[in-house]
């Protein structure tokens, strides 16, 4: 799976992210850490925001951070799996 989306902060600032396996990783240890459920019963935005703050690199805590996000946007691709043909030595 594949999230891209663009964060906008307070006083109009945008920026963009793309993210991927070790930031889905990182909503996993936070919602573990929190007692959030994980896959189809996860809050949606919530696992979102938290993707989009790993995958930007924010150094400031997630609470904190959060608190000056006025609005988000993101899409989600879904990777099919390699097929292990594709990837086998002739």
């Amino acid at each position: 799976m594949r999230i891209s989306g663009t964060i906008t902060y307070e006083g109009g600032r945008t920026e963009t992210f793309e993210a991927g396996p070790p930031a889905l990783a990182e909503w996993e240890l936070y919602a573990m850490r929190h007692g959030y459920p994980l896959g189809e019963a996860a809050p949606p935005m919530l696992s979102m925001l938290v993707v989009a703050h790993s995958a930007l690199g924010i150094e400031e805590g997630f609470e904190a951070w959060r608190k000056s996000v006025v609005d988000f946007d993101a899409d989600v691709l879904e990777v099919p799996p390699t097929l292990p043909a594709a990837t086998a030595a002739p």
